[in-house]
């Protein structure tokens, strides 16, 4: 079955001949054989399904999540650098903030634009799931939450106490990521240095709200950002524990992930959100909203963008439907338990997606450095520095590509296969893995279509 699937698919794609991959911002000129990705990826979901099958009896994941410790971070000279950071993170959301605010309105000169749309949104990915939890270091929102329960305590007279994070849920943080992937995807004016400019300060006033009526701890389970950084961070070999830097093997983290009400909606909405950026591609969006402008098209993106978050999200909720009829065990509570499942595949599509926009487009910010505000200053000296577009070849790129589709969703099914397995016997795991396998399989295949832009 999955190989009639991968065969029918890649029939398909040959009728069409090569496609071309590509990244956010438009980049078609990475031609590559259809064939080539679908095969690959469906042969290494079926093949890491076979062998999960046949080598992996035993739950192994959550005891090499331990891991072992390599420093203390409560002593002074780190508390100091925490701090630095802290600080340097909120000089750099400054000058973004003033960037949007006054400086050039050509996004091409402005700061702003690459700063928050491709270093923070994607590169903070890619550091998540290959380090830790970096933006834990850095995070703005947090530092500001901690100056205002500082200026609580002085003119109150009382202290902003943290509320206790175990009991709360990831509703608000699926509201404020959803907020800013349509921001990102949907708006008509994403890229406008004002626009910007006011979605940080309202998202900021946002976060500040909430810290001030719920506690500071509200930052880490309702800001969008941090929670997605952290589920990507379960993946990384870094992670502080009890006051403790400690390292582990990759992937092992997600078996600690905690089943927070809302973790679920939370992963779906990325996944398809990304599977949305992909569609717009298409020509069959292209031909829906390809000449619309302004509010149109911003109203036309919004309903595509829920529309395909919802089809995601019931894809997984179908699969885990039928996991119950063949576990007896409440579809809801499967779906909280295999959701951490799913991070290597949004891992994977942010790589998959984007690793091109960072590469070659990222290379602005070195420009954009010595002349913030767009004002044709030259502070550092690389004003007119010239953006190398071969840095990485097509080639390259459309393995990267390959690879991240193909290794997020092995990943995925590895997780899956451990989580089962520490549930059920080994028959029945197995077999409760095969409408997993399913999805993995329809992610897959979707992705590839929507990253060829057929």
């Amino acid at each position: 079955m999955l190989f009639a699937l991968v065969f029918i698919t890649t029939a398909l794609f040959g009728v069409m001949g090569p496609a071309s991959a590509h990244g956010i911002g438009g980049r078609t000129d990475l031609p590559l054989p259809a064939w080539q990705l679908v095969w690959a990826a469906g042969f290494a979901v079926a093949s890491s399904f076979v062998a999960l099958g046949a080598f992996w009896s035993t739950p192994r994941l959550a005891d090499a999540a331990v891991g072992r410790s390599l420093l203390s971070v409560r002593t002074t000279g780190m508390r100091v650098l925490f701090s630095l950071t802290r600080l340097f993170g909120l000089f750099l959301f400054v000058i973004v903030l003033i960037a949007a605010w006054a400086g050039n309105i050509n996004s091409a000169v402005n700061l702003s634009g690459d700063a928050f749309l491709i270093w923070f949104w994607v590169g903070l990915q890619v550091a998540s799931f290959l380090i830790g939890d970096v933006w834990r270091l850095f995070n703005p929102f947090e530092t500001i939450a901690d100056g205002a329960a500082w200026l609580w305590a002085r003119t109150r007279g009382q202290s902003l106490e943290p509320v206790n994070i175990d009991g709360m849920t990831l509703w608000p943080a699926v509201g404020s990521i959803l907020v800013y992937l349509w921001y990102e995807l949907a708006y008509h004016s994403t890229e406008s240095p004002r626009s910007i400019g006011v979605f940080l300060a309202v998202y900021s006033v946002a976060v500040l709200g909430g810290a001030v009526r719920h506690g500071r701890s509200f930052v880490r389970t309702a800001e969008g950002f941090a929670v997605l950084f952290g589920k990507l961070a379960a993946m990384a070999p870094l992670f502080v524990e009890d006051g403790r830097l400690r390292a582990r093997s990759p992937l092992t983290g997600l078996s600690r992930l905690p089943h927070t009400p809302g973790t679920v909606p939370f992963v779906l909405v990325v996944l398809g959100s990304t599977t949305f950026d992909g569609f717009t591609r298409s020509s069959f969006w292209l031909g829906v909203a390809g000449g619309q402008v302004g509010w149109d098209r911003t109203i036309t993106s919004t309903v595509g963008l829920l529309v395909i978050v919802g089809l995601v999200a019931m894809v997984y909720f179908v699969a885990m439907s039928m996991m119950s009829s063949l576990t007896g065990e409440d579809a809801s509570e499967l779906s909280e338990i295999f959701g951490p499942t799913l991070v290597p595949i949004a891992a994977a599509y942010a790589v998959a997606h984007y690793f091109s926009l960072l590469v070659l487009d990222g290379q602005r910010m070195i420009i954009q450095i010595s002349d913030p505000l767009g004002k044709g200053w030259d502070l550092f000296g690389t004003k007119d520095y010239a953006i190398n577009f071969t840095l990485v070849s097509p080639s390259t790129i459309a393995w990267v590509q390959t690879l991240a589709i193909a290794v997020g969703h092995v990943l995925a099914v590895a997780a899956a296969h451990d989580v089962a397995i520490s549930r059920y016997d080994h028959r029945t795991a197995v077999r409760s893995q095969y409408p997993m396998l399913f999805v993995m399989i329809l992610y897959t295949v979707i992705g590839l279509f929507l990253l060829l832009g057929a």
